[in-house]
């Protein structure tokens, strides 16, 4: 998530001390470790023995010598003692004279990072005061079941299913390269890709080593274990880019730190459509950049965004911010995540219905409804009036779910709209636009479009063929 927060990165170290990891004496963290000229990509990590900074630093640690040869100083500031840094540089390899030790998180409290579940400015802050006796490993593994943690389940399930769209792991001669592992998947799964169960394995490497050394990376302070980082590249003292990690496996992609420390202009803004046409096609566009790019077509307020005629046909949801209350979290500051199995909406302007679907292999779980578009609005206002299940050539069972008050928004809509008699208060409250469920959409074209529902939060569709609804299964 990127935070463009008004806070002075540089003024807000000024005071903080940190020590370094090669020898253990104490500096400033502006000036040391945080030049005050040139480019600087500095690594706020997670505590230690965190998955976070563990994946991370091993990630970059490939890039460091192109960046180095760029101008570019990298530095990696994590939480926990000189020591644990010091065992932290032995197992991932990220070089010692890089890294730095902040044993309370200061630089993360300064610079504003999310504090995690349980403690003060975060999720369920409440608890710090109220229910001082659930520490920070209680806390830890609420937000590892994603509470409190946005993003973390899809970012877990996206380990096991790999993607073709990712690049491989295992790589021969990488620092995260495991010969056996690698020659095994490339013998059963093939080679180019995220293969299933690659992400997750590395995981499962990086779990055994932190358990196995637990006492020796984690901070003293097990609050420290839920606190979250972030990444800033400076420009001559100026934060030009910042990412902030809202939950666990958050972090800003090592990729993403290359590109940005590597820019002409890290904090040039990411063109909206060419963003939106690339997640929807190899889902390649950071989820920072494409939150930024539909905020910026909602803002833009221009007319030819939006063509209701373009909305008929079956889109599949490739990225969301999730739930209202997500959706409040990364509304801040930035994120969401691409959506990881497939979930397809199909609308159908001619007949004026709805199919939304979750669809795994020979399971269709789908409703079906009539919807209301709102041209002045761009609103797509809906309901859902029957559910289905379908197992392969199975069914479907369909059950009808129409609770009636569809017909009376309807009729009042119509009566409004043609100047006929009485309506009565309750129709026209349900026909108010927004009283539904609906989709305010900023932007569509033959390849995507994107909306924000009515919980809040933000969506983006790739078009994947012509609408599937229960009116084109009546025609047949």
């Amino acid at each position: 998530a990127t935070s463009d927060a008004a806070v002075d990165a540089l003024e807000a170290l000024r005071e903080v001390k940190i020590a370094r990891a090669v020898d253990g004496v104490e500096v400033d963290a502006v000036g040391d470790a945080v030049a005050r000229e040139g480019r600087v990509a500095a690594l706020f990590l997670t505590q230690f023995g965190d998955f976070d900074s563990w994946e991370l630093a091993q990630r970059l640690v490939d890039d460091l010598d192109a960046m180095k040869r760029a101008g570019v100083r990298v530095v990696a500031i994590g939480i926990g003692s000189a020591d644990a840094a010091r065992e932290f540089s032995k197992r991932t390899r990220f070089p010692l004279e890089n890294l730095y030790a902040d044993e309370g998180g200061k630089c993360h409290e300064a610079l504003g990072f999310a504090p995690g579940l349980g403690r003060a400015g975060g999720d369920f802050a409440w608890m710090e005061d109220k229910t001082p006796f659930v520490n920070g490993y209680a806390k830890l593994l609420l937000m590892c079941a994603g509470i409190g943690s946005p993003g973390t389940l899809p970012a877990v399930f996206g380990g096991y299913f790999g993607s073709k769209y990712k690049d491989e792991i295992f790589v021969e001669g990488s620092n995260l390269d495991v010969p056996a592992i690698r020659k095994a998947m490339k013998l059963t799964l093939g080679d180019g890709y995220l293969r299933p169960f690659e992400l997750a394995t590395l995981r499962l490497n990086n779990m055994i080593q932190i358990l196995n050394n637990w006492e020796a990376l984690t901070p003293k302070d097990s609050n420290l274990l839920v606190q979250r980082g972030g990444v800033i590249v400076f420009d001559d003292g100026k934060a030009a880019f910042r990412h902030d990690d809202q939950g666990i496996l958050g972090f800003c992609p090592a990729a993403r730190v290359v590109e940005k420390a590597l820019s002409d202009d890290p904090s040039a803004k990411p063109d909206p459509v060419k963003t939106l046409h690339l997640a929807a096609e190899s889902r390649r566009a950071y989820v920072d950049d494409i939150f930024t790019s539909i905020s910026a077509l909602e803002k833009s307020k221009d007319k030819d965004n939006v063509k209701g005629e373009e909305l008929t046909g079956q889109w599949r949801l490739i990225y969301t911010t999730g739930t209202k209350k997500v959706a409040a979290n990364v509304n801040r500051t930035g994120g969401g995540s691409y959506f990881p199995i497939p979930a397809v909406q199909s609308f159908d302007l001619n007949s004026g219905r709805i199919r939304n679907g979750i669809y795994l292999g020979p399971i269709k779980f789908f409703f079906d409804g009539p919807f209301i578009w709102r041209e002045k609005l761009n609103m797509l206002e809906f309901t859902f009036t029957r559910v289905s299940l379908a197992l392969g050539s199975l069914g479907p069972w369909s059950k009808d779910i129409d609770d009636g008050k569809w017909e009376a928004v309807k009729a009042a809509e119509q009566s409004a709209s043609s100047g006929q008699g009485n309506i009565e208060k309750s129709d026209v409250k349900a026909s108010k636009p927004g009283a539904n469920p609906f989709f305010k959409f900023v932007y569509t074209d033959d390849k995507c479009i994107a909306a924000r529902g009515r919980g809040g939060g933000l969506a983006l569709w790739a078009r994947v063929g012509e609408p599937e609804t229960d009116a084109q299964e009546q025609q047949q």
